[in-house]
């Protein structure tokens, strides 16, 4: 009988609570790729030689000012880096970089305390 009353108040438990809803939506605003780190969000928009990556925290933008970092690509078996700086408004931006499908990347982003975040990327 006991089992029988926490299975109940069990399952009315669940059926009352409301539906879990993901902070962010993970939707490209850009056209890029978009992966999230600690409820926060990267875009990774590639365009020729130049990479953007878009900073968002819970659909906010988030701004580069005071941000640092760099992208590791790794296409095959060779690894490049590239420094990444703050391009005004929420977006850091490398130059002068090849990134091509099935490369990985790797964001390295450093805050102005010292905070480091890694994000990756599988460019398809």
């Amino acid at each position: 009988m006991k089992k029988l009353l926490m299975m109940l108040a069990l399952t009315a438990t669940m059926l009352a609570s409301g539906p879990v809803i993901a902070h962010g939506d993970g939707k490209p605003e850009y056209g890029g790729i978009v992966q999230m780190v600690d409820d926060l969000s990267f875009e990774l928009v590639v365009k020729g030689d130049v990479a953007d990556l878009y900073l968002g925290d819970h659909g906010e933008k988030v701004p580069s000012a005071g941000k640092s970092g760099k992208l590791t690509i790794l296409s095959g078996g060779a690894k490049t880096e590239a420094k990444l700086e703050p391009a005004g408004g929420h977006k850091l931006q490398a130059k002068g970089v090849k990134i091509s499908k099935g490369d990985k990347v790797i964001a390295l982003i450093t805050s102005a305390d010292n905070k480091t975040t890694s994000i990756r990327f599988v460019i398809k």
